[in-house]
């Protein structure tokens, strides 16, 4: 009886062996199959991930380029916008030469109705601003537009329009303007003369304009006038020749 119940065992030893490695079989299938799944889902993340850097790359490109072209049409309007400042200043300069040339054929049809005579024109007119402070040189020319006319003589008068501190308007000649020199010009020439000066202006007064008048002391020659915006160019070296000056005892006088 004792040796049957050993065979009886014996192969129900042998079936649990199976059905273990049957187990141990299929748990180690179910983990290399999820291993296999990990890897391929790192892979595919890792692949998504590769797009994801190209595309912040491109992305990236795309926003310098769109930076540049906004910065290019920045510089573009800066251009455009400093081109018409140019234009606009330079229409205005025209427009006041153009004015200059009408004064001129109405002097000259003036001189033509009188039946002759002579005019005068104020060029090349400079003003700048010295070491000193509120003190201006100046220089100009006068030329007689009538070639034929012969000796010309007569005032240079230099007069000044502005605001005084309180916004007052006023209007001051060189002789007002204590420190300035010379108070007037004289002016005796056939073809041109050139004159040159000295301004000095009062503490807080902000001038607007400057007017050079022309008195004649000879027949037939024409007063006039020609006013100029005051715009005084910074000193600098090419400014420190002293201005040659008239003397003070013009026997014309004021």
């Amino acid at each position: 009886m004792g040796g049957t119940g050993a065979r009886v065992g014996a192969p129900g030893a042998g079936f649990r062996l199976f059905v273990t490695l049957g187990w141990l079989a299929v748990i180690c299938s179910a983990f290399v199959l999820g291993y296999q799944l990990a890897y391929h889902d790192a892979d595919n993340a890792l692949v998504e991930l590769r797009e994801l850097e190209s595309d912040r790359r491109e992305l990236r490109e795309s926003l310098m380029a769109a930076e540049e072209r906004i910065a290019g049409l920045e510089r573009a309007q800066s251009i455009d916008r400093e081109a018409k400042r140019l234009a606009q200043a330079q229409l205005e300069e025209l427009q006041h030469e153009r004015h200059e040339y009408a004064k001129q054929v109405s002097a000259l049809e003036r001189l033509i109705r009188e039946g002759g005579g002579g005019v005068v024109q104020v060029q090349d007119f400079e003003l700048w601003e010295t070491e000193k402070p509120r003190e201006f040189g100046y220089r100009f020319t006068v030329a007689q537009l009538i070639s034929e006319f012969g000796q010309t003589s007569g005032r240079v008068k230099l007069r000044i329009e502005g605001k005084t501190p309180e916004g007052e308007s006023v209007s001051r000649s060189a002789a007002q303007l204590q420190g300035s020199e010379p108070a007037s010009h004289r002016m005796d020439f056939e073809f041109f003369q050139n004159f040159s000066g000295l301004l000095m202006l009062p503490e807080g007064f902000q001038p607007l304009t400057l007017t050079i008048e022309i008195e004649p002391l000879v027949k037939n020659l024409i007063s006039s006038a020609r006013t100029y915006p005051w715009e005084a160019q910074t000193w600098g070296p090419e400014r420190m020749q002293p201005v040659a000056l008239e003397p003070a005892d013009d026997p014309l006088g004021d």
